[in-house]
């Protein structure tokens, strides 16, 4: 089955070339009001092809708003269903971004870079198999981790909190 995102981008491409096309044609329309002759006047030259080509300059704003709907659609879409990688510093950045940019919280992008349980278990295993820390300090974060609950904020977290709250004094 077709993904959303693919159905949207290709209603975006079919209406751009419609409205492309849209367009094509209103320019050779209002140019065919000159084939009588150019008004005396050139105050009405513009008025004369705006005339000519009235439905087509219609059609084309038309077509233009659902283009950007389309758009806009493909881009929300991508965005939901983006992969992106779980990181502390991440959602750092991210809640920054969200506070500054309030419309972007309704994309809840910090929750889907927000570390799981797993994702640190996994993180603390491969520094412990690197060797970047002891097996006491393993056992020490493990046992934190393992003590997290999911509506509880973690240690980085909580401090990241606080660090916020020191900054935006």
């Amino acid at each position: 089955m077709t993904s959303r995102h693919w159905l949207y981008f290709g209603g975006f491409v079919v209406t751009t070339v419609l409205l492309v096309g849209a367009s094509l044609l209103g320019i050779l329309e209002g140019l065919s009001a000159f084939s009588a002759g150019v008004p005396a006047n050139e105050e009405f030259i513009l008025l004369e092809l705006l005339g000519a080509a009235a439905e087509w300059v219609v059609a084309v704003l038309t077509l233009g708003i659902v283009a950007l709907m389309f758009l806009a659609a493909t881009v929300v879409s991508v965005l939901r269903s983006a992969s992106l990688p779980r990181n502390d510093r991440l959602v750092s950045i991210v809640e920054r971004v969200e506070r500054r940019y309030p419309l972007l919280r309704h994309f809840d992008i910090a929750e889907k870079v927000k570390p799981t349980r797993e994702d640190r278990q996994q993180r603390l295993r491969e520094q412990y198999v690197q060797g970047e820390i002891g097996e006491a300090e393993f056992e020490r974060e493990m046992a934190q981790v393992m003590d997290e609950t999911p509506d509880e904020p973690s240690q980085s977290e909580t401090k990241r909190n606080v660090e916020l709250e020191d900054y935006s004094r």
